[in-house]
């Protein structure tokens, strides 16, 4: 599931959809946050494709959590 479905199924978005860029195994898309009143953007990412490792093992990485531990499936 993507990052923008997930933000739709919460009722809250933060991230624009545009432009979406694709780097090896992953969409990324731009998010505008602030920092002492000083706006910047960084890049997320939108949705992962083809295998994830954490060190040598094949993980499942979700986009969104309620903790960090959530964010990945070790399987």
């Amino acid at each position: 599931m993507s990052l923008k479905i997930e933000q739709r199924l919460d009722n809250y978005t933060f991230t624009e959809s545009k432009p979406r860029i694709y780097t090896t195994g992953a969409y990324l898309v731009p998010m505008q946050i602030f920092i002492n009143g000083k706006q910047r953007c960084v890049w997320v990412v939108d949705e992962f494709q083809d295998e994830t490792f954490d060190g040598e093992s094949a993980v499942s990485a979700n986009v969104y959590g309620e903790n960090v531990s959530s964010l990945l499936n070790r399987e």
